[in-house]
């Protein structure tokens, strides 16, 4: 499937994807994604997904492409992730 052919989604990729939707978005074969997932390029498949349909999360593919590692996210997220925890020693008013 080329990603022009899906009139659904329009111009948005989906939050997980099928290795043609994936394909489709990089303008790679299957063959190229396949081999770009053996090699490490890519990210292995979710495994919260059966073994008979593997998906990718898109941010994750995203994410390898561009060098990060998952813990280099948004700083608004670590900052959510963190709210609320006690940081250091604190001191009771006087």
């Amino acid at each position: 499937m080329r990603k022009k052919d899906n009139l659904l989604r329009g111009d948005r990729t989906p939050a997980y994807v099928d290795r043609e939707t994936g394909a489709a978005e990089l303008l790679i074969s299957t063959d190229t994604w396949d081999q770009w997932v053996k090699e490490g390029r890519l990210p292995p498949p979710c495994d919260t997904f059966p073994s008979g349909t593997p998906r990718w999360r898109w941010e994750d593919v995203d994410r390898k492409l561009a060098g990060k590692k998952a813990a280099d996210t948004d700083a608004a997220i670590l900052g959510a992730a963190n709210f609320g925890k006690k940081k250091g020693i604190r001191r009771d008013a006087a």
